[in-house]
């Protein structure tokens, strides 16, 4: 049977097209990104962490039980809580602290008490004043001896010496007793634990009803303005100044960049570590930072506008794979200004074409490959 000439060519042209969709689809699929223009930038890396401002420990000041006040009585739950200075957070029981206020207030009340009543030499005195009145009449007109009026003169004088020695005393055990209150009430206060500034409650060890000792740290108040801490590779420190200019990024807020500047360096390193710290200003943070958030840093040194922008995980040292008309080349390039998204093209590359920025290591010259496209993201605008 003979096959017709339009059959048979259809077929062929049929085989044809399988053949060459079955090869297309058996060839490597390669990511790739666009080669663009933009705003290249020198910068130092390092991560960032939000820091309160201030932090202060409250620790209890005595030995005893602990009784948490209505404020922070939900325990670590309470984390987060707003304090104004002053307010109550729990109290501790002293029993001898307070046995000791109650006996110093007692003695004072007794002592003042007494004190209200005529002293010993009081009533003698006034005897003896009388008497020496009444002689220095009769002294006066020769009825008695001067030796005996001087006597009674001489007495009352002693006496009015020991009234007023009697009321130094009483003065000077009242006021004994009365600083003797002042002490204790100073260490039965101390039993009340309260926040030593407007903040909030960033820390919580103590737990309801458990036995504290003295120096034990209790609470951690914060403040609520935080300042952004940076960290620097001893490599990079060398290249940062007061003043520079800084891109950060922070994880909670992904799709934002915040600029910032550098206020200071740290002058020595972390012993740990070997990374210097370096403090930034962020110029507007959003009105939710809290401390603890942490996230990344550009510190920019150099800028070059209307560079030619590769990505940077499409450089490998000074080689990037350059996909043209579905085919690889491998191509040498000179890279200037270089950040972890993008790398300064100085030669080597055109606008427009296409990187491969993933799986590099597997890639063969003149191979044909798929295309993939991935979106270039361009640096976020920082707020």
């Amino acid at each position: 049977m003979r096959i017709p000439r339009r059959t048979l060519w259809a077929t062929v042209v049929l085989a044809a097209v399988l053949l060459g969709a079955l090869y297309f689809w058996s060839l490597r699929v390669v990511e790739v990104e666009r080669v663009v223009r933009g705003t290249a930038i020198s910068a130092v890396y390092g991560t960032v962490r939000i820091e309160p401002s201030f932090v202060v420990h409250v620790r209890a000041q005595n030995n005893g039980y602990i009784h948490l006040a209505d404020t922070v009585a939900t325990g670590r739950g309470a984390i987060g809580e707003s304090l104004k200075k002053g307010e109550l957070l729990a109290t501790i029981t002293d029993e001898t602290a307070t046995r000791q206020l109650k006996q110093a207030q007692t003695d004072l009340r007794a002592a003042e008490e007494q004190a209200r009543l005529e002293l010993p030499s009081s009533e003698p005195l006034k005897v003896a004043e009388a008497n020496v009145a009444r002689l220095e009449k009769l002294n006066q007109l020769s009825n008695i001896p001067t030796v005996e009026y001087e006597k009674a003169r001489s007495e009352a004088k002693r006496l009015r010496d020991q009234l007023e020695a009697e009321k130094i005393e009483r003065e000077r055990n009242l006021q004994a007793l009365r600083e003797a209150v002042k002490k204790a009430e100073a260490l039965t206060s101390q039993l009340e634990i309260r926040a030593t500034m407007n903040g909030i409650l960033s820390d919580m060890k103590a737990i309801d009803g458990e036995f504290v000792t003295n120096g034990t740290q209790l609470f951690t108040v914060s403040s609520r303005k935080n300042y952004v801490r940076g960290e620097v590779n001893e490599e990079d420190i060398g290249e940062v100044k007061v003043g520079m200019p800084a891109i950060i990024q922070m994880y909670a807020y992904r799709t934002q960049q915040f600029k910032a500047s550098v206020t200071s360096i740290v002058p020595t390193a972390d012993p740990e570590t070997q990374r210097y710290t370096v403090l930034l200003d962020m110029l507007n943070p959003p009105d939710n930072l809290l401390a603890g958030m942490t996230g990344e840093m550009n510190i920019i040194t150099g800028r070059h506008e209307n560079a030619l922008l590769v990505p940077t995980r499409a450089v490998l040292v000074d080689q990037v794979w350059v996909v043209k008309n579905g085919l690889i080349e491998k191509r040498t390039v000179k890279i200037g200004y270089r950040t972890l998204e993008f790398s300064e093209a100085l030669n080597g590359l055109k606008e427009g074409e296409h990187v491969v920025v993933s799986d590099q290591d597997k890639l063969k010259p003149g191979e044909f490959v798929r295309q993939r496209m991935i979106k270039n993201v361009p640096p976020v605008k920082p707020q």
